[in-house]
């Protein structure tokens, strides 16, 4: 089965987990159909470029400068994105969204597992700078301690420290880059969060708990198995850029438990589905099976 394939399955049960359990929180139809038409916007496109990849796949791969340079010009809109989330702010709330119209999209987590993904490149397979690598990681890191958003930023630093700690180099640079990580989580878990925990949003595991063991298991298992999927793909198939995703997620997931954020897939939210499918199109668009 191919690692696309694989992961889209291994989501499945997220997301159809998903829509039971918002219907259990009573939330209303129209979010539930949210939630159904994102999921299937974001399989289609990716069996859409596993599709088109394969009818190409005589094609040479890109030289390294061109492959820097498109991932560069990949994460620059992003961190422009989530600068540009600060123009969307409400008094008292935090800086974490873009509007379009009544709609708002989570941009960080739409956006984060596709740019751990790409700095994971440019740091193991380009010779691209590990100081200029460093810095854009900082950026990205930075903007998000502003937004404030420390369940992002813990996730992000978590697998930002994998990253530049499994490539030869300079320890001092690597010890300063690690330090101005902690120093920023720190400094953003003391900011003021009004948002409250909703049921089918953060809460998913803990409403799961509430209609008996067996949704549980079954809500917990299906959530196991997205960062489950993500080691398997990244040791067994020859993709070692997945592994930090996979090491965001079980972050992500934590922060979710103790209601900082949305569950990943599990709870109600465009943002994180796109992340994860995003995620998917993207390393497929770069050659990386």
């Amino acid at each position: 089965m191919r690692s696309n394939s694989m992961l889209i399955l291994l989501a499945i049960p997220s997301l159809l987990g998903s829509v039971l359990l918002m219907r259990l929180a009573g939330a209303v139809q129209s979010l539930q159909v949210q939630q159904i038409v994102v999921a299937l916007i974001g399989i289609a496109a990716v069996l859409w470029m596993d599709r088109a990849k394969r009818q190409h796949k005589t094609e040479t791969s890109a030289l390294t400068v061109q492959q820097i340079r498109n991932a560069v010009v990949m994460l620059v809109p992003m961190l422009v994105g989530l600068l540009a989330c600060f123009v969307f702010s409400e008094t008292g709330n935090p800086s974490r969204w873009l509007k379009l119209g009544p709609l708002r999209l989570y941009f960080s987590a739409a956006v984060l597992p596709l740019a751990l993904f790409l700095f994971a490149r440019l740091h193991w397979r380009t010779p691209f700078s590990a100081m200029a690598n460093m810095a854009l990681m900082l950026a990205f890191a930075v903007l998000l301690a502003l937004q404030p958003d420390f369940s992002q930023l813990a996730a992000f630093s978590f697998a930002g420290v994998f990253i530049v700690w499994h490539r030869p180099g300079s320890v001092v640079q690597k010890i300063v880059f690690t330090a101005a990580l902690v120093l920023l989580c720190s400094w953003c878990q003391q900011q003021a969060d009004t948002l409250q925990p909703v049921a089918y949003v953060e809460g998913v595991i803990q409403l799961a708990m509430r209609a008996g063991i067996v949704a549980m298991f079954a809500a917990v298992l299906s959530i196991a198995l997205v960062p489950t999927g993500l080691f398997y793909i990244g040791i067994k198939r020859g993709s070692p850029e997945i592994i930090p995703i996979a090491l965001y997620y079980i972050v992500i997931m934590i922060c979710a438990y103790i209601g900082l954020t949305p569950m990943p897939l599990l709870g109600f939210g465009a943002g994180p589905v796109l992340g994860y499918f995003v995620l998917l199109a993207g390393r497929r668009d770069l050659k990386m099976t």
